[in-house]
């Protein structure tokens, strides 16, 4: 029964690793320094973006337990565990963009 749980939530990471993961294109006329800049940028980008949505994620959970038991505190700290996650997931966007701009300028 357990196991059961664990595997839509293993997909769903899986599945968000291969959207997230955006390596750039390499090119034969490339400088390979800035190439590993942007594809480092890129990683990083990612990493941010997937505990942006697993604090999200924490932080909805967390509110919604603490509606159900009339928690203040705990609905007020999963606002704010959403709040962050938002703001890392909108860093990665921003290392992403960072990372294709980057990768145009090395052509």
């Amino acid at each position: 029964m357990r196991r059961k749980m664990w595997v839509p939530l293993a997909l769903g990471i899986v599945a968000a690793y291969i959207v997230l993961d955006r390596r750039a294109t390499k090119y034969s006329d490339e400088d390979d320094d800035w190439q590993i800049a942007a594809d480092k940028t890129a990683n990083w980008g990612s990493n941010q973006r997937l505990k942006g949505m697993g604090r999200n994620w924490i932080g909805r959970l967390k509110e919604g337990v603490g509606r159900f038991k009339n928690d203040s505190d705990l609905v007020e700290e999963g606002m704010m565990d959403q709040a962050t996650g938002a703001m890392r997931d909108t860093i990665g966007k921003a290392a992403h963009i960072a990372s294709d701009t980057i990768s145009d300028f090395n052509r």
